[in-house]
């Protein structure tokens, strides 16, 4: 797999500051110089240098952040724009772990007829263009045009399982399942770090648990990670059938991927452990002792969350796998519709969440596009029209791909425990419109993490930051990265621990971050007093 030559940089000190250094470990006062892209010397005492200094007096010297739950694969191969990157890197953000939720922008079928049904979703801009298949070509594309970050992949079973068969509902053959695990460890041999599934996005809605299993026994033969968007984050949802005094769907969905986590010895990620609607939030407790437990009988399982009660999504989330299963024509079957209308209307009003709870982010169609930074219950209102008629209607008219942001996944006091939980890794699960609403997480939530840990007194500074850089690194098996050593890449995040904050979050979808004095890549300085150093082009494959 190509490989990045770090690049050349002047020699910066920066020069007595606390050094919380990614491990866990208690802070020390001391300077760090850097050199050749990489951590050259840390010392208590005088270093000398004839380069760039840098004074951190009252600042905390830390390990550049890593995003475990990243979409980015699909934004840092547009050459320039960096709209589209710089709120990461404004946040403390040097390194993400992307191609989750089964959607990868690599390691697909080669010679797909499907190429569409990879490419065409909400995580594709406008602005990006597919033109590779393999990890490998995507890693020396990526290097050719310079990154904004590094970025670590993870094989997406969607992106493949759709370039095999599209969104065709079926069981695979047994001939296509062998082709499907080849393409994956193919993957994997070439640089990805283990494979995502989204089991509640087509594809992967429609995968059965043997077909899940022998995924993640090929994960587990190269000793990687698999992470997962389970099929039901709520406590009722139409992954399953509907009994409104059953067992709470996501601990159905979690109670499944910690059985094949079991049965296989594969390293599960859970991906952005949310509570989706008040009826759900009833489960955090039984949720965290399953996980609790499964790691206790030696399950290799973490999860990772976000600090916002609020995540990104497109509109098809919202409807059950058996409409899906048939479309195109489902929106013109009146049956169809009118079963999925009572479906919709039942679970708002017993979960505690629905379609007034969605706000279209991007309409993704030019008819809708006056509806951008709208609720559905606002887009009814105007249209004179039930809130679930509007949901169906919008996803009817987008194409299922209409951007949304969906409220309520959580509340504070939920935030507040999953940050605080010692199996939890922090993450964006964020990307940037290019026109329409924003997702805060994209940017200000590391701020906001380093901002309630210290408020609210849920972590240590050192516990916080080894959350979001060494144990994260540790994790994806990312050497030499999320950690402060002699000889440890330059990837370094300088913030003041009292001022670290996500600004006024209150006040709109896109707060500003306050409190990063500056950020190295590969020994680049790429933000220095909040201000940008362009070109952002020092980054690599990891």
């Amino acid at each position: 797999m190509p490989r990045a030559k770090k690049k050349s940089h002047p020699e910066t000190l920066l020069k007595s500051g606390l050094i919380v250094d990614g491990s866990g470990g208690k802070g020390y006062s001391g300077s760090i110089l850097i050199k050749n892209g990489v951590i050259h010397r840390i010392s208590a005492g005088p270093v000398r240098t004839s380069g760039t200094v840098i004074d951190c007096a009252g600042k905390v010297i830390a390990p550049g952040f890593i995003d475990v739950h990243s979409h980015m694969d699909w934004r840092l191969p547009i050459r320039g724009h960096d709209e589209q990157k710089w709120p990461f890197i404004a946040q403390g953000i040097t390194t993400f772990v992307a191609g989750n939720c089964g959607m990868s922008a690599a390691g697909f079928r080669e010679g797909t007829a499907y190429r569409g049904h990879i490419e065409n979703h909400i995580l594709k801009s406008p602005l990006f263009k597919m033109e590779w298949e393999t990890v490998s070509d995507f890693f020396s594309r990526l290097s050719s045009i310079g990154m904004s970050h590094n970025m670590a992949l993870l094989a997406g079973h969607g992106s493949v399982r759709s370039s095999l068969r599209g969104f065709d509902p079926s069981p695979l053959h047994p001939y296509e399942t062998s082709e499907m695990i080849r393409i994956l460890e193919k993957a994997m041999d070439q640089g990805a770090r283990g494979v995502s599934l989204g089991l509640q996005y087509e594809p992967g809605m429609f995968a059965p648990p043997e077909e899940i299993k022998e995924v993640a026994l090929a994960v587990k033969r190269r000793s990687k990670v698999l992470s997962v968007h389970m099929r039901a984050l709520s406590a009722l949802s139409t992954a399953y059938p509907i009994k409104l005094f059953g067992r709470p769907h996501n601990l159905i969905a979690l109670s499944e991927m910690l059985d094949c986590a079991k049965k296989t010895g594969v390293r599960l990620q859970i991906s952005h452990l949310i509570f989706v609607g008040s009826r759900s939030w009833r489960t955090v407790e039984k949720s965290l002792r399953m996980i609790e437990e499964a790691a206790a009988r030696g399950v290799d399982v973490r999860f990772d969350t976000y600090p916002y009660h609020c995540g990104a999504s497109h509109i098809d989330v919202l409807l059950p796998p058996w409409f899906l299963a048939r479309l195109p024509g489902a929106f013109e079957n009146p049956p169809a519709v009118s079963r999925l209308r009572r479906e919709l209307s039942l679970i708002q009003r017993v979960l505690g969440f629905g379609a007034s709870d969605v706000q279209v982010t991007d309409a993704r169609a030019a008819d809708l596009k006056k509806y951008d930074g709208m609720f559905l219950s606002e887009i009814a209102r105007i249209r004179r029209q039930k809130t679930e008629d509007a949901l169906i209607d919008i996803a009817r008219e987008s194409g299922g791909r209409a951007g949304v942001l969906c409220h309520r996944y959580s509340n504070e006091a939920i935030v507040q425990t999953l940050i605080r939980h010692p199996l939890s890794l922090f993450m964006t699960d964020a990307w940037v419109e290019p026109s329409g609403a924003q997702n805060p997480s994209a940017y200000g939530a590391f701020p906001r993490f380093l901002k309630l840990a210290r408020e609210k007194r849920l972590l240590s500074l050192e516990e916080a930051v080894h959350k979001m850089t060494g144990a994260a690194a540790g994790r994806f098996g990312l050497a030499g990265r999320g950690i402060l050593a002699e000889g440890a890449a330059a990837d370094v995040t300088v913030f003041d621990p009292e001022t670290i904050g996500d600004g006024d979050a209150d006040a709109g979808s896109e707060p500003q971050p306050v409190g990063i004095e500056c950020v190295f890549i590969n020994g680049k300085q790429v933000l220095s007093g909040g201000k940008k150093a362009p070109p952002l082009d020092s980054g690599v494959p990891l």
